[in-house]
């Protein structure tokens, strides 16, 4: 089916929520999938022109929604919606930071920053799940200060001066005590934000009426000097006490607790004699406050984290990166203390191993190292690991041996259609009992070849996360399986608008999956991801870089819904069986990228009234109702998907002559016994789509097939288009256009 014009409709509007109102025939309510604070989120257009049709907000998948925080020090933080953080060192600096998590609310602390937090700086400024909840990129400030006092401008400035002062006053042994910048008094964030946080009011019958003095001794033995942030919560239940930012002045602090069972923890920069950390260490207590106590005492002492964490891996490494972990869990299962401390640059790290486990709540401790080969090393290599501690304590052996069987191998292709392109990598790693995680992104250039040895203890998994300009792509999670080696590809082309798919063993992680193409009872979901490339990763937010887009649903001679700007549909279709095409165009404009920046879709399958289900038990689809619930009566789309292997090389450049193009057509996700794809063509254009070649198409069996042509000379430096039209046995189709889909390579000489 060609492309038919599609007139254009108004911008979409807001519709309350509620209840849907499907009719019979051609009648149905529709609901699109549009750019805004949430990516992938479904929110209402404007009615369907010649529909009788009602709309409402629908919530998008939990885990489709990333956003990014520039905070008032300069680091950028992109917080996903399962949690999951990754942190880029503002420009010019290191990322040396703590990461805590407190009722839901992710919080990215610089360590130049602790001395200062409940004092002139306020925590609320770091509280990134609060930032993004009021919609802020970057972190605006409100300042008070003394008469003819200033402060640098939220951002790098500000994070560069916080850091210079912080160093100063270390050498000193004041650091925190007085105003920063010769004068500021306090600094705040300049917006309301949902996320701030009271310390929990104990109930009457856990009166905080028991003293407690908490000391914080340095390496040296003495009372720490100026003020540092430590934790404390109750561990029999946190919701009774639970404060992640008291301050120790000059190692002392003194508060009113209710009895019970406490945990306490103090994560440290101790200074070198230049000002400038020269270890990061790790110091916890547990302690009883008896009912009836008249006072109580514990101490956080520095010297007694004597354990330095080391590792060994079968080729030499160095440490680029070290986050602990650190999660102590109340006698209910509930967080009490969840701190993340990350460290970079080799900094030495130590701990404080446990005596005996815990005996009230549990306790959880584990590291995670991204190790960099030596520059002289004749092959780029990298190396991952997420590595856990006993049940119950910090153990007391810190050096972790890896051998090559615990490793997973990947060779990882960094493609580029822009030469020197500045990109950042992360890999979150995850262990069984973790929700979120933490990484530091690491900047390179591109195109790059790399082996990357990925390890962890059992039940581990991992994602990856990558910026590319400014865009930013992320793979599916997937669990860690040791022993194996593979080829991944990151934005090898064509990049085409597809759909996000699990990747191998990720039932295993149980984790529910949002189905993008599916039907459930009479509600009909399309939604794509704007960007994939040929190795599955997508695009993390709905890009701004898209100028212009354009989605419609036609059945038959009738449009049943058209709009700008917006990547999918969820539409209340009629029973009968019926015959839908769903036609995408995108337009993306990005001095970054140069290749496939225009694209033309048109998916046609075939839908009716589901009352069965094919999808697993543990996905999640949209009812009728609007909402997504369970997979009953679920059905996936029987929509064709090109996975493409383009035999460009990684700058995206193929050659005059003999070329060709291996491209496997599948199904969406979920499609049961899928209809064998039996006919493909495959065509080239060298002028812009003005004219098209017919290449040779050969099947190679199970969907692939294999397309050759010659490239003329004269194509050289130029541009060339592709493509794809699939059918399988049923008659379901694709066909997609891809403009500068490669670049023919330049005459030698």
């Amino acid at each position: 089916m060609r492309h038919r014009r599609i007139r254009e409709t108004p911008a979409p509007r807001a519709v309350p929520r509620g209840p849907r109102a499907l009719t019979a025939g051609c009648a149905l309510a529709a609901l699109a999938l549009t750019a805004g604070p949430a990516p992938g989120a479904l929110a209402a257009p404007a009615p369907a022109r010649d529909v009788a049709a009602t709309a409402s907000a629908v919530p998008a998948a939990p885990d489709t929604a990333a956003h990014t925080v520039t905070l008032v020090t300069g680091e950028r933080v992109t917080l996903r919606a399962d949690g999951g953080v990754v942190v880029t060192a503002r420009p010019g600096a290191t990322a040396d930071y703590v990461t805590q998590r407190v009722d839901n609310d992710v919080f990215v602390i610089p360590m130049t920053a602790l001395p200062y937090l409940g004092r002139t700086l306020d925590p609320a400024l770091f509280n990134v799940s609060a930032l993004v909840k009021a919609g802020v990129t970057t972190t605006p400030v409100r300042v008070e200060a003394t008469a003819g006092a200033t402060a640098p401008p939220s951002g790098a400035a500000f994070g560069a001066a916080l850091a210079k002062q912080a160093g100063a006053e270390a050498a000193e042994g004041s650091a925190g005590d007085g105003p920063l910048f010769g004068g500021v008094t306090s600094v705040t964030p300049a917006i309301a934000t949902a996320g701030e946080r009271t310390a929990p009011r104990p109930s009457a019958n856990h009166r905080a009426d028991h003293p407690v003095k908490v000391t914080v001794l340095g390496p040296d033995g003495e009372p720490r000097a100026g003020t540092t942030t430590f934790g404390l919560a109750n561990v029999d239940d946190a919701a009774l006490y639970q404060e992640p930012y008291l301050q120790a002045v000059d190692g002392e602090k003194r508060i009113d607790v209710p009895a019970g069972h406490y945990t306490a923890m103090v994560a440290a920069a101790t200074p070198g004699s230049d000002g400038t950390p020269d270890a990061i260490r790790i110091a916890t207590a547990e302690f009883t406050v008896s009912d009836g106590a008249t006072g109580t005492e514990a101490v956080l002492d520095l010297r007694k984290a004597t354990q330095r964490i080391t590792f060994s891996t079968p080729r030499t490494a160095q440490e680029s990166q070290l986050i602990l972990g650190y999660r102590r869990v109340d006698s209910q299962g509930d967080p009490a203390l969840y701190s993340t401390t990350g460290v970079t640059g080799g900094l030495p790290t130590y701990v404080q191993p446990s005596s005996r486990p815990v005996t009230t709540g549990d306790l959880r401790f584990n590291v995670y190292t991204h190790r960099d080969a030596p520059a002289e090393a004749a092959e780029p290599y990298s190396y991952d690991l997420k590595l856990d501690n006993p049940a119950g304590r910090i153990a007391k052996n810190q050096h972790y041996k890896v051998t090559g069987r615990q490793l997973a191998t990947v060779r990882t292709n960094y493609h580029s259609d822009t030469p020197g392109r500045a990109q950042e990598i992360a890999r979150l790693m995850y262990l069984p009992y973790e929700t979120g995680g933490e990484a530091l992104s690491q900047p390179f250039k591109t195109p790059a070849q790399r082996v990357e040895y990925i390890g962890g203890s059992a039940g581990a998994s991992y994602h990856d996360w990558l910026k590319a300009g400014e865009r930013r792509f992320v793979s599916q999670k997937q669990p860690l399986r040791p022993g194996r080696t593979t080829t991944v590809d990151w934005l090898r082309g064509p990049l085409v608008p597809g759909f996000t798919e699990p990747a191998p063993g990720a039932a295993a992680l149980d984790e529910t999956w949002y189905c993008t193409a599916c039907r459930k009872g009479d509600a009909l979901t399309f939604s794509l991801a704007t960007v994939t490339d040929s190795g599955g990763h997508h695009d993390l937010a709905f890009p701004s870089d898209i100028s212009s887009s354009h989605l419609a649903v036609v059945s038959g001679d009738t449009t049943l819904y058209e709009s700008d700007g917006i990547s999918g549909v969820v539409l209340g279709a009629p029973p009968k069986k019926a015959t839908y095409t769903v036609v995408y165009d995108q337009t993306r404009t990005n001095s970054d990228f140069h290749q496939s920046l225009t694209t033309h879709t048109e998916w046609t399958f075939a839908s009716a009234h589901s009352g069965g289900r094919t999808v697993p038990d543990d996905w999640a689809c949209v009812s009728d109702q609007g909402e997504y619930d369970g997979p009953e009566q679920c059905s996936a789309l029987p929509v064709v998907v090109p996975h493409y292997q383009l035999g460009a090389t990684l700058d995206g450049t193929g050659p005059t002559g003999d070329d060709h193009l291996v491209v496997t057509f599948g199904h969406v996700p979920g499609v049961v016994a899928p209809p064998a794809v039996t006919e493909a063509t495959v065509e080239v254009s060298f002028d812009g789509g003005e004219r098209w070649t017919t290449a040779s198409t050969t099947s190679l069996g199970k969907g692939t097939f294999r397309a050759d042509w010659t490239t003329p000379d004269s194509a050289a430096g130029r541009d060339a288009s592709l493509r794809v039209t699939a059918t399988d046995t049923d008659g379901n189709a694709v066909t997609q256009t891809v403009r500068s889909a490669f670049t023919v390579a330049a005459a030698q000489g």
